[in-house]
């Protein structure tokens, strides 16, 4: 069974500043409770309605599950594991860079992309969502377990950075037509507002996903943005 106190522990979890005050983030879902587990992230505690390999595990009711779960459909799974501790971001290697992102959905659906197309690090504005958030726990399916994922300070961590840097823009440089190197940093901004104006000064080259002549679409979402140009960038490391 499953206390009041701990229904309500589970619960603050949903909100970032609870996250942040007892280092705890939810998982739900059997397949991504095993990615989880398999990480070096460690288990705090984990709640079934079966018997699970994990020694922290209480068995509860599907009615319990019910009342705990952030799903519109509760899993079977429920952990609560320790969030990793911070370290500061990697500079002068491939990293993707996140400019105030806000949607959960489209965090969580980047850090899949990065797991797919062999981006090892994330560096995030301070305002983007926080990985943590169940909704981008779960439509990153697992991913953010294995990749690394920084909060900066962007401006102070791209003074830094001493390697290209690239900027995805309506206007710029068809990203077919552009010869990535081995190490750069990759921009993505905010779904409504582009890349910071505060930001815009440390890139060394602005990139864009041309468009059919015919076509009256204004922007893609940032998600299928982010698909295109890591596809092409993975194309060219094979060709080269």
């Amino acid at each position: 069974m499953i206390t009041n106190s701990e229904l309500k522990y589970i619960k603050k979890l949903g909100r970032k500043k609870y996250r942040n005050l007892y280092s705890h983030f939810v998982v739900e879902g059997e397949k991504v409770f095993q990615d989880f587990l398999n990480s070096n992230i460690p288990v705090f505690k984990s709640y079934s309605t079966k018997q699970i390999n994990s020694e922290s595990n209480t068995v509860v009711t599907d009615n319990c599950m019910k009342r705990m779960t952030f799903l519109k459909t509760p899993s079977n799974v429920l952990g609560i594991f320790s969030t990793p501790k911070k370290k500061t971001a990697p500079v002068n290697m491939k990293v993707l860079v996140l400019d105030n992102v806000s949607d959960p959905g489209n965090l969580g659906s980047i850090i899949r992309l990065c797991d797919w197309f062999g981006f090892e690090n994330i560096v995030c504005s301070e305002k983007t969502v926080d990985c943590y958030n169940p909704k981008v726990i779960q439509s990153s399916m697992g991913s953010v377990a294995r990749v690394n994922i920084f909060y900066e300070d962007l401006s102070s961590y791209l003074s830094r950075v001493k390697i290209p840097v690239y900027g995805t823009f309506l206007n710029g440089e068809p990203v077919h037509k552009v010869n990535f190197p081995n190490e750069f940093v990759l921009i993505f901004g905010n779904e409504s507002n582009g890349i910071s104006k505060s930001i815009i000064k440390f890139l060394s080259h602005k990139i864009t996903i041309p468009k059919a002549s015919k076509s009256v679409v204004d922007s893609l979402n940032i998600t299928s943005a982010t698909a295109i140009i890591m596809n092409e960038i993975t194309n060219q490391s094979f060709k080269g």
